[in-house]
């Protein structure tokens, strides 16, 4: 993250009292070769969702992929869990969207892929 925008967006929490939500690029917490790049947004009710996209590193495709989103509270505390999956493969060394509607808002979240596994013959088509 550039020094301008983390000092852009101190100064928009302090004078227009948004909350902040982290938003990361993380391992998935079941196999290095799984990635996450993900943010935090809005539905159309205001209600947060957890989206972005499965990286995958390997020379197989995944399948089957399911995911957990915790909302957690300002001290790190898990307050609320929330279930999703990403449709379809994620191709080798590739990656696929997914959109996870959060049940419980927090101050931040972390993700984590729950199970899959892994395709056999590699192209994923």
């Amino acid at each position: 993250m550039s020094r301008r925008f983390v000092t852009g967006l101190a100064l928009a929490l302090l004078l227009g009292g948004i909350s902040a939500v982290e938003a990361v690029t993380s391992p998935s917490g079941i196999d290095f070769r799984l990635r996450f790049d993900w943010d935090v947004t809005q539905n159309r009710k205001g209600q947060p969702v957890v989206e972005g996209y499965l990286y995958n590193d390997y020379s197989r495709a995944a399948n089957n992929v399911r995911l957990l989103v915790e909302s957690l509270d300002a001290s790190g505390q898990v307050i609320g869990r929330s279930y999703g999956y990403v449709v379809g493969i994620v191709p080798v060394f590739n990656r696929s969207y997914f959109s996870v509607p959060v049940t419980t808002p927090g101050a931040s979240y972390r993700i984590t892929v729950t199970s899959f596994e892994w395709r056999d013959g590699g192209s994923g088509g």
